[in-house]
Formats: structure tokens, C-alpha cells, sequence
């Protein structure tokens, strides 16, 4: 059985979906589904029964599933510390946000100190690069992962701003409520991206109109032109301010940016690297 299966094995017992898994691990449902079927027939047993409400594990699925995350976390150690040694280089994930506003006078710094960084535009996707072993430790949207055997160490918090035409009547709220949004198409970024996650797990009672782009640029273009309004992060907002567009402030809500790595060891050696004024 190709290890590389073990983590597609996982996703899928999480999600409970096949559809949901390979888009979290970017390839094709019915390769996917194929992949399964070769863990299926390794341990010549079915491991998952499928309903109309989803895929779940039969009773040797959940017992796979125990070993199967033992040895990935045992894989993922082994190669830390195949890699881990004082001189060793930090594989380094960051957000666009991060990248372009908190670090840019730090860059001679993290190239001193032997980091190497991937920029990525979500947390989700950096996220599967650290399940995957393919970077050390990234920065990210911390509640975009409550994995236990992930440790955490929270940077800065940002808030969350709504950007609209000038003549919105938006423009005249001294606060901006998320029930103020209900009357308006909100323009976000096309799956994964953290700006939907965080609407869908804290608003999903809602019936908030989205409709979803594929980049920053087509956003800014349709709030300009007075289709709608979007939410996007703080670190972001500098990018309106030269497009006749008003940012405000979403009232009670914002999210915290910070390191996230299965090794302790590797956050304290980034948070030596930072400059304190990135911490809270």
C-alpha cells in the first residue's frame, strides 16, 4: 500500500465524504475513490459503507482508521527528525497578508536564520502542506484547525472589515453589525478560503447572500461598480484605499492569526526570529 494513501484514508474518515476529501486534498473524486479501494483491497476487507447522508467506516474502518493515524503520526515524527537538527532549515507556510505586510522588513532576518517561505492564499491549503510534511510550521488563521496533536501559539489578532461604495448607506453606521449585511450580495473568494470559512461556521443560520469569485481583483471590481459589498481581513484593506472604496469595521467578530506545527520546538525557534511587536 503507497503511504501517500494513509493521509487520503484520514480525510475521508473525517469528512465523511468523498467529494468534501478530495477537494481538501486536491485530486479527483474518482481517483480519490480509487485510492480507497487499494486500502480496501490491501487489508482485503470493506472499510467504509456509503449512505445516502455520506461514507463512514464499518467496524474494521474505525480499526484501520486507529493504526492508520498512529503510524501517520509516527511518519510525520520520524521525518522531523530526519530533518530537525540546530542548522537545519525551517520550511516556512505563510498567507499573502502576512507575507507582504508583517514581514517585509524582517526578510534578511528569516533568510539569516535559514528559513525557507511558501506563500500560500489560505490557511486550508497550508494546512494540508503541513499534514503532508511538505513545510514545518505556517501562519494561519488558528481557528481554521483544531487538531489535538498540532501545537498553537497565537501571533496577533485582526479584525474583519466590510468594503463598499462611497454612497452606501452603509457609509452612515457608526457600527457594522452582521445583520446590517442581509440586504446585500457579499462577494468572497472561491473555496478554501478562510474569509468563507469563518462566515460558514459562525453564520450559517444566516441567509447571506455569497456569491463567490476567483480572485481579490474581480471582488474590488464588482463592489466598485456597486454589485455588492465583501469581507475581507484587516492586513488587507490598505488595497482599497486606492480604489474609492470605504472599509468599515465588522462589529464583535476577528480572527487570530498565529504558528501552527506539530513541533514546539520549531514555533519558539520562529517566534525568536519575529520581532516582538508581532505578538499579542
Amino acid at each position: 500500500m503507497n503511504i501517500d494513501y494513509i493521509e487520503d484514508f484520514i480525510k475521508v474518515a473525517e469528512t465523511k465524504s468523498i467529494n468534501n476529501a478530495s477537494k481538501l486534498l486536491h485530486i479527483s473524486p474518482p481517483a480519490l475513490s480509487m485510492r480507497i479501494k487499494q486500502i480496501e483491497n490491501y487489508f482485503d476487507c470493506d472499510l467504509f459503507y456509503r449512505t445516502s447522508r455520506g461514507i463512514f467506516l464499518t467496524k474494521n474502518g474505525d480499526i484501520v482508521l486507529d493504526e492508520l493515524i498512529e503510524i501517520s503520526q509516527t511518519l510525520k515524527k520520524l521525518k522531523l527528525k530526519t530533518n530537525t537538527v540546530n542548522t537545519s532549515k525551517i520550511r516556512m507556510g505563510m498567507l499573502p497578508s502576512f507575507s507582504l505586510y508583517r514581514i517585509k522588513d524582517t526578510k534578511d532576518k528569516l533568510v539569516h536564520a535559514n528559513v525557507d517561505v511558501k506563500i500560500e492564499n489560505n490557511t486550508q491549503v497550508l494546512l494540508n502542506h503541513l499534514y503532508n510534511g511538505d513545510i514545518d510550521i505556517i501562519t494561519g488563521d488558528i481557528s481554521s484547525s483544531n487538531s489535538t496533536k498540532l501545537f498553537y501559539e497565537t501571533l496577533y489578532r485582526e479584525e474583519y472589515m466590510i468594503v463598499f461604495q462611497k454612497n452606501n448607506n452603509l457609509i452612515f453606521n457608526s457600527n457594522v453589525y452582521i445583520e446590517d449585511l442581509l440586504n446585500y450580495k457579499i462577494f468572497l473568494l472561491s473555496p478554501p478560503c478562510d474569509t468563507l470559512a469563518f462566515i460558514k461556521s459562525n453564520f450559517s443560520n444566516m441567509k447571506l447572500n455569497i456569491e463567490c469569485k476567483e480572485n481579490l481583483e474581480s471582488i474590488f471590481a464588482s463592489v466598485k461598480t456597486g454589485q455588492g459589498i465583501t469581507i475581507i481581513p484587516k492586513s488587507l484593506a490598505t488595497r482599497v484605499e486606492s480604489m474609492d472604496l470605504v472599509s468599515k469595521k465588522l462589529s464583535d467578530y476577528y480572527r487570530e492569526v498565529g504558528l501552527i506545527s506539530y513541533n514546539r520546538k520549531t514555533i519558539d525557534r520562529v517566534l525568536n526570529i519575529l520581532p516582538e511587536s508581532f505578538i499579542v
